[in-house]
């Protein structure tokens, strides 16, 4: 309920309020890509579209937690909702500023995070399913790779996606 309530205030914004006006407070990163926030009345929480960290039990997933705790854990920042507003869990699905600067990008750029892969498929298989252009992502990625950054030090690395498909709860 709490969630739909939020959503509606994000849909229905009035007309002269600019996003980027809207700020929410971070209050606790659950893990590498999801994060509990409040606009001060509700709390809610939030998965970070763009990227897809890899799972806690998954090799790095300790440290892309890390990471986006020291980006955004404590702070203010802008929530850009996406597709529906929210995602098959009840999650704020939103792409986030910080500091006006993307947190996915962020997290990809340093090897912390994937770009976002609908049904795990490479970019631009099922492009249609993206509701933001994927491509800043995608090369962020490719560079991060190159690099051999974090996720992509041992190689390639095990897209969370397959993780999850491994791993199921």
């Amino acid at each position: 309920m709490k969630e739909l309530l939020l959503l509606i205030s994000f849909l229905f914004l009035p007309t002269w309020a600019n996003a980027s006006d809207v700020h929410y407070r971070v209050l606790h990163v659950v893990d590498g890509d999801t994060f509990d926030a409040t606009d001060g009345n509700i709390k809610f929480r939030v998965r970070i579209a763009g990227m897809d960290a890899p799972e806690y039990k998954q090799a790095f997933g300790k440290s892309a937690t890390i990471e986006l705790k020291n980006l955004i854990e404590g702070k203010d920042v802008v929530i850009q909702p996406v597709e529906r507003g929210l995602d098959k869990y009840d999650r704020v699905l939103g792409q986030v500023l910080s500091d006006g600067k993307d947190v996915s990008l962020l997290m990809i750029q340093g090897g912390f995070a994937f770009y976002y892969r609908p049904r795990c498929r490479d970019y631009p298989d099922d492009k249609q399913l993206y509701q933001y252009d994927p491509r800043p992502y995608v090369q962020a990625e490719a560079t991060a790779r190159a690099a051999h950054l974090i996720v992509w030090s041992q190689g390639t690395g095990l897209l969370p996606c397959q993780f999850r498909k491994e791993n199921p709860h």
